[in-house]
Order: C-alpha cells, then sequence, then structure tokens
C-alpha cells in the first residue's frame, strides 16, 4: 500500500509541477514581470489575448477570482481566503480517501482531483485568483476558458462517476 501511496505522490507532484509550468509560461507570455506574489490587478490586465492557434481555439490570460465557470466571483480578501480554506479542506478529505482507498484506478483519479486542486489553490494564495488560458469557441460564443488544472480534477472526477457505475454493475 506504501508503494502505491507512493506513486499517487509521484502523480501529484509531476501533474501539479506541469500546471505550474503552463501557467508560469502564460504569465511570461504576456511580456509583463512575473511576480512570485501579490495581487494579480497590481500585475496584469485581468484579460490578455495571447495566441491564436485554430479558428475555434485561443491562448489567453484570463484570472478566475471565483470558482468553476467564474461563479462567486468576488475580488474580496475575504472570498479569496474563504475559498482557499474551503478548497484545502476538500483536498484534505480527498487524501483521506486516497489513504482508505484500495482501487488503483480510484486511487489515480483522485490524485487527478487532488493535483488539479492543489494546481488552482496555490494559484488562489499567489495573486488570488486562477489564472485560466485555453479558449474555445465557436464565433462569438466562448466556453469559459480552463486551464491544466481544471482539466485534471474533470477527468479524475469523470474516472471516478466512470469507474463507480461499472464497477456497481458487476
Amino acid at each position: 500500500m506504501k508503494k502505491t501511496f507512493n506513486n499517487c505522490i509521484a502523480i501529484i507532484s509531476f501533474l501539479f509541477v506541469l500546471d505550474f509550468i503552463s501557467k508560469f509560461l502564460i504569465l511570461k507570455a504576456t511580456g509583463f514581470p512575473v511576480p512570485f506574489y501579490g495581487h494579480y490587478t497590481n500585475f496584469f490586465p485581468t484579460y490578455f489575448s495571447l495566441y491564436n492557434i485554430f479558428p475555434f481555439f485561443d491562448i489567453i490570460l484570463v484570472w478566475n477570482d471565483g470558482v468553476s465557470f467564474s461563479m462567486l466571483s468576488s475580488q474580496s480578501q475575504f472570498a479569496r481566503w474563504a475559498l482557499v480554506i474551503f478548497t484545502s479542506s476538500i483536498i484534505g478529505y480527498i487524501i483521506y480517501l486516497l489513504t482508505k482507498e484500495k482501487n488503483p484506478f480510484n486511487r489515480f483519479s483522485f490524485a487527478l482531483i487532488i493535483a488539479g486542486a492543489m494546481g488552482n489553490i496555490f494559484d488562489r494564495i499567489r495573486y488570488g485568483a486562477v489564472i485560466d488560458f485555453l479558449d474555445f469557441y465557436i464565433g462569438k460564443y466562448h466556453w469559459p476558458a480552463f486551464n491544466l488544472a481544471d482539466i485534471f480534477i474533470s477527468v479524475g472526477v469523470f474516472l471516478l462517476i466512470i469507474n463507480n457505475i461499472s464497477f456497481k454493475k458487476k
């Protein structure tokens, strides 16, 4: 069990670093200096267009000071730290579930969710908001921008659902 937990730590660490590097490169691409800490509004515009990759996909910089899809968006320090505490509690609970989980598929899914949540919480602590940069759209209709951490969380939740649905059928 210890070896599989160490594998999960390695997965979480790798994905966290991958998310961190992707966001650092986005901030660097803006041409603005990249501070380690401080409120994003002091250093960056709230929206910055970087690269048009395809007619339906851009790389941008947009700050999300709310939760998923910018719900509960607020620049207040109370909201920032409330979200940090709330997300930290969820991460703690998922780590607890990970330590109890026997199914390797579910452990991998939990590792994805933890890595993504840690990546986004790190942004929120550092800058007061999460860095989003993947922008898919059709014409003027845009899907809310997201980042690698959001992908890790979404894939992890999807895999948990699929595995638990298929497991219940047996």
